[in-house]
């Protein structure tokens, strides 16, 4: 979800994080009540867990955030935050990828199986 960002936020993020036109895309997707996020670092190797940058209307941090512990049986991990308040992961669309997957569905349908029923232009 792309979404406004207030400027001292932009102001912390700009030397760490490529920026789209002035917004950060929140990795917690759509309508969800907490602080948006943004992971910056994955410091796994020595944390447990990543860099993220959180953010509301008015101000924003950086901190550090284990992973969250769940996963599906096929062995794919959530990827945000323990106690992260939107959907887990693989239930965060990302609508700008998803549009990309879409067009590219329309070129390489053997590649895309999942959008086979979709309309095409």
């Amino acid at each position: 979800m792309v979404t406004s960002t207030p400027a001292p936020v932009l102001a912390l993020l700009c030397h760490i994080r490529e920026l789209r036109d002035g917004h950060v895309l929140c990795e917690l997707g759509e309508n969800h009540e907490d602080d948006h996020a943004v992971m910056l670092d994955d410091a796994d190797g020595t944390f447990g867990g990543a860099l993220w940058a959180r953010w509301n209307e008015t101000s924003g941090r950086i901190t550090l955030l284990p992973w969250c512990p769940a996963g599906l049986p096929e062995d794919r991990a959530c990827g945000l935050f323990v106690d992260h308040g939107s959907g887990h992961g693989w239930e965060v669309i990302d609508p700008t990828t998803e549009a990309i997957r879409r067009e590219l569905a329309k070129r390489y349908s053997a590649h895309f199986p999942e959008y086979g029923d979709d309309d095409r232009d």
